[in-house]
């Protein structure tokens, strides 16, 4: 039997599963997981890429309200002031991103991030960052009170600045939120502290989804029937997955991340180049 999209109910059910699983996971740790989604939609619809690129970040727009609500309103690990400011920026350039998306090569735009991807990965790897000097132009200091206690830090907000605006325009030409490549640059070029990184990473997701998938829609073509479907299904993995960050250590948290940002790499380019 054909369903949404002309699929079948197990192709659409096999869909759904993998879109769940890979948003609880995500979530877990401040991530979208557009890498994944784009590959699972690729293999399962027949449909122009940019209508996939189109759903793909309604689902995730939709799992990062979720997860906005756990870590700002129940973890507190949203820096509010941080999170909107590089917002500001995710969301101008996400949007530019979408728009013009049309008039470049997908294959391109992936493959950019793909070795991006890798190189956030080796400097994470790497654990060296660049120090917040207090009192220094642009160092920002700050302090937080999630619930195990008070948190304070300096960070390096001007050197995040551009690297933020051309992550977010390739993420939103590609497709993809991007935010999860935002967290490395936060933790290294901002010295801001991995959690409250990718709390805070959870209203840049917001915002980068959210304007890219204006700039797609206004240019496109959405079904919008199964980017509902997807998206209630994401917000579900949303919700779980954010919940179960704060039971998860520090180290286990930056170890899963480093695999991720590889695996994406490497999932991406054989999407890309294996035909």
């Amino acid at each position: 039997m054909l369903g949404i999209e002309g699929l079948t109910t197990t192709s659409l059910a096999i869909m759904m599963l993998a879109m769940f699983i890979i948003a609880m996971i995500f979530s877990t740790l401040g991530r979208g997981g557009g890498e994944f989604y784009l590959p699972v939609l690729i293999t399962f619809l027949a449909v122009p890429y940019f209508d996939i690129a189109t759903v793909s970040l309604f689902a995730i727009f939709c799992q990062a309200a979720a997860m906005l609500l756990i870590y700002g309103h129940k973890h507190k690990l949203v820096d509010w002031p941080l999170a909107f400011s590089l917002a500001s920026i995710v969301g101008t350039f996400a949007f530019i991103g979408g728009y013009v998306s049309f008039g470049i090569n997908p294959k391109y735009l992936k493959g950019t991030f793909a070795v991006l991807l890798l190189i956030s990965a080796y400097f994470m790897w790497k654990g060296k960052g660049v120090p917040g000097k207090p009192g220094k132009f642009g160092v920002w200091h700050r302090t937080m009170t999630p619930p195990e206690g008070q948190l304070e830090y300096d960070m390096n907000f001007m050197l995040v600045i551009i690297p933020t605006a051309v992550i977010a325009f390739i993420a939103g030409a590609v497709g993809i939120s991007g935010c999860g490549m935002i967290i490395p640059v936060c933790i290294i070029l901002g010295a801001v502290p991995i959690r409250i990184a990718i709390g805070s990473n959870s209203l840049l997701l917001l915002t980068s989804t959210g304007t890219s998938f204006l700039g797609h829609a206004v240019r496109g073509h959405t079904p919008w029937s199964l980017a509902i479907t997807l998206a209630l299904v994401t917000m579900c993995g949303g919700l779980i997955g954010a919940r179960m960050h704060v039971e998860i250590k520090e180290k286990y948290i930056k170890r899963a991340f480093i695999v991720i940002l590889i695996v994406a790499s490497f999932w991406m380019l054989y999407k890309i180049y294996a035909k």
